[in-house]
C-alpha cells in the first residue's frame, strides 16, 4: 500500500471533518463525502487486477490466504462504495444522493426506506469484512473496519430521522463519530501495517476500485 498509510494521524483527520460539519457546502453533497474526509487521507492504489469481490450478500467461506483476504477486502469496500459513495472521485453513491434530496424534501418514508437500503448494502460489506479478518494477519484491521461500517450505519439512520422535524435531532456527522468512526479509521489503518509482512510480491488493487488489500 501507499506510503499516504505512514503518515495518517489525527491532526489531518479532524481539519477535514471540522468542514463536514452541518451547513457545510461540502457535506451536503452527500453522505458518502463523510467517507471521503476518512479515507482519501490515507486509501492508495497497489496496483491493478486483485480478485473480484463476490457479489452475492452473504460470503461462502472464511480467507484462510491472503487471496482469499483479498478477495473479500475487495467485496467489503465495493459494499461501502454502493451504500455510501466512491472516496475516489469524492461523490456520493446513487442511493446516499437519493437519501439527502429525500432528507430536503422532508420525506420520511422514502429517507427511511432509502437508509435501510443502505443499512442493507453495509450489512453485506460487515459480512466481508468479517470473511476478510479470518486470515490472521488481517483480523485487527477488519476488526476496525467493521466498526467503521456500524458508523456509517448510525450516520444514515440519523441523516434518515432527519427528515422530519424532530426535537434536538441527532446530526449525522456527531452519529458517525460518536460510534467511532474517526477512532476506529486511525485504528484500522494502523492495522493494516501489520499486513505488510505477510502480503505477496506484487500484491494488486481492487477491480475498478482506488483501494488495494
Amino acid at each position: 500500500m501507499s506510503d499516504l498509510r505512514n503518515s495518517v494521524a489525527e491532526d489531518h483527520v479532524e481539519p477535514a471533518l471540522q468542514r463536514l460539519r452541518p451547513g457545510s457546502d461540502v457535506r451536503r453533497r452527500g453522505s458518502g463525502m463523510v467517507f471521503v474526509a476518512l479515507f482519501a487521507i490515507g486509501v492508495a492504489a497497489c496496483g491493478a487486477g486483485a480478485p473480484s469481490p463476490d457479489s452475492s450478500p452473504t460470503p461462502r467461506r472464511q480467507a484462510s490466504s491472503f487471496d482469499e483476504y483479498a478477495t473479500a477486502f475487495c467485496a467489503a469496500w465495493a459494499a461501502l462504495f454502493t451504500a455510501v459513495g466512491n472516496p475516489d472521485t469524492a461523490e456520493g453513491s446513487v442511493l446516499s444522493q437519493a437519501l439527502d434530496d429525500a432528507v430536503a424534501a422532508e420525506n420520511r418514508p422514502e429517507a427511511e426506506r432509502l437508509a435501510a437500503e443502505i443499512i442493507a448494502g453495509l450489512e453485506s460489506g460487515r459480512r466481508h469484512a468479517k470473511v476478510a479478518g479470518a486470515w490472521p494477519p488481517a483480523a485487527p484491521a477488519m476488526t476496525e473496519f467493521d466498526r467503521e461500517f456500524v458508523a456509517f450505519e448510525a450516520m444514515i439512520a440519523a441523516k434518515a430521522a432527519s427528515a422530519t422535524v424532530t426535537p434536538d435531532p441527532v446530526d449525522p456527522q456527531a452519529a458517525f463519530e460518536q460510534a467511532g468512526g474517526v477512532k476506529s479509521y486511525l485504528a484500522m489503518f494502523d492495522a493494516m501495517r501489520a499486513i505488510a509482512s505477510a502480503r505477496p510480491a506484487g500484491a494488486q488493487q481492487c477491480p475498478n476500485l482506488p483501494v488495494g488489500p
